[in-house]
């Protein structure tokens, strides 16, 4: 009788086939060695292997059948043989099938069909073996496929991101594998499988911050339950935030305000005002026409068709069915195009995404025009940094939408000047005085009857300061680093 080495050694060394016989000839006459039926189990493997190099599905599908006939093998015992198995099978999907393939649905349940009787547990090949799959969005047997193999079996290793060759930063096969299987659900609209899968999808997005898409699928699968615009929202409103410039975020808010025109409508405008390639917006733009249509304001739908109609003829596409029907209505050659907005939908949209944020007075109290950044305080003992994204000088009053992040900082939202400081804040207030500065010192001192606040040297010399002036200046309760304290200081002055 072979030992398992002799077996391998001869598949090694090309004598594959040999190595089966032997193999097989010696479980014949002794069945019940589990050690015999783990030879064979290899000699199965390096045949399938050599399947796969032909690309011979039919033989590759009966080894593996032969494979399974084994019962004294088990995925949990003879974890590498299946392991080794699981990325031959992945192989021959990569390397010999296509979307192109006419039978590729055929090939692909072919080969499931042998594998769904396993219970296979997290490893290597079982990850390729998903990777591999999942590319076939269009199979009808993905979701089955997403069950089966069963995202709990996802390896550390499979929510670590991977570099390409261009040096691109790819998302990790864990936020692929869950899109691909969130696609996969909503085409399926089986609503006891996506209420199944919310958890899963869920707790994704809690343990992994970090992925960008899982929230917008998840506000997907909310959606096609019929769950109420605040849930969705909730869920897809910080998705949203970090992908704001995206015009198929808009679309997807689009269809969270289906009962609230306004918003819908401004969802859309921002959408189709999103950088991004015109052939992308068919359906937007589709959209747009059709809520104008329904509101008589041709003008207006007529831009959006003569977009698409232009986009679509470039490409040699043919042209949606609503296209079609509109173009050859009576009106539209009389409506003259119009790409007036109506509304004012970038604040509509800037307020939907502060739905749910936090809101106040800041006061800017240093603009560094070479760094482009400024200083601002926006609460008692609170301070922050911001990229100066708007016109802002010392002074100015700002409200602020805004959302705490983990690590107790603060992301601004959105943020528009002010014309006054409220009264009721502790942080910053209008105080009326006389500088107190001495000859030889660049900076001063604003003295009232209740306070003594600090002038820096800049605006000494700004104001042109000179002591015993009477100013008024707003002042701000902000952080002194050289003393490593709070303090009060001058933000602006007026004589």
């Amino acid at each position: 009788m072979a030992e398992i080495r002799e077996i391998t050694t001869l598949c090694k060394s090309g004598k594959v086939k040999d190595a089966y016989e032997l193999a097989k000839n010696d479980l014949l006459a002794s069945p019940d060695y589990p050690w015999l039926q783990r030879a064979l189990g290899w000699a199965l493997y390096y045949m399938i292997k050599s399947d796969v190099e032909n690309g011979d599905l039919d033989s590759m599908v009966e080894h593996i059948i032969e494979l399974k006939s084994l019962e004294l093998l088990s995925v949990e015992n003879d974890c590498m043989i299946f392991d080794n198995v699981q990325f031959k099978i992945a192989e021959y999907v990569k390397n010999h099938i296509s979307l192109t393939d006419i039978d590729y649905s055929i090939k692909l349940s072919t080969l499931f069909n042998v594998l769904k009787d396993y219970c296979f547990f997290p490893s290597k090949g079982h990850s390729y073996l998903l990777q591999n799959f999942m590319k076939f969005e269009q199979w009808s047997e993905i979701a089955d496929f997403f069950d089966w193999w069963n995202l709990d079996n996802l390896m550390p290793d499979d929510y670590v991101p991977y570099v390409n060759t261009k040096g691109q930063k790819m998302i990790t096969l864990a936020e692929r594998a869950f899109i691909a299987n969130s696609k996969a659900l909503l085409k399926l609209n089986d609503a006891i499988r996506i209420e199944e899968f919310l958890p899963k999808l869920d707790a994704l997005m809690s343990e992994h911050e970090e992925m960008m898409y899982p929230g917008y699928f998840y506000g997907k699968l909310l959606l096609s339950l019929g769950n109420n615009e605040d849930e969705a929202l909730k869920v897809i409103i910080p998705f949203a935030r970090k992908k704001a410039s995206e015009f198929w975020v808009w679309q997807l808010l689009s269809d969270v305000f289906n009962k609230d025109e306004e918003k819908q409508l401004a969802c859309l405008l921002r959408a189709v005002h999103c950088r991004t390639q015109e052939s992308f917006l068919g359906k937007v733009r589709i959209k747009l026409a059709n809520f104008y249509i329904n509101r008589r304001q041709f003008n207006f739908a007529r831009f959006h068709i003569d977009k698409v109609v232009r986009c679509y003829v470039s490409n040699g596409w043919n042209l949606p069915y609503l296209i079609n029907e509109w173009i050859h209505q009576p009106w539209i050659n009389v409506a003259p195009s119009d790409d007036n907005t109506i509304i004012d939908y970038q604040s509509i949209t800037n307020e939907i995404l502060c739905n749910g944020a936090e809101e106040c007075f800041a006061i800017v109290t240093y603009v560094d025009q070479k760094s482009k950044k400024m200083s601002l305080i926006y609460g008692d003992k609170s301070r922050t940094v911001l990229k100066l994204r708007i016109r802002a000088t010392a002074g100015d009053v700002l409200r602020l939408h805004y959302v705490k992040e983990k690590d107790g900082k603060i992301k601004v939202l959105f943020a528009r000047k002010d014309m006054q400081l409220p009264q009721n804040i502790g942080y910053a207030k209008y105080i009326k005085g006389i500088v107190d500065k001495k000859s030889d010192k660049e900076f001063a001192f604003l003295k009232s009857a209740s306070t003594r606040c600090f002038i820096p040297p800049i605006l000494v010399k700004k104001y042109s300061l000179n002591n015993g002036d009477v100013v008024t200046s707003l002042i701000a309760y902000d952080f002194d680093k050289k003393k490593e304290m709070w303090n009060w200081i001058c933000v602006n002055i007026k004589k």
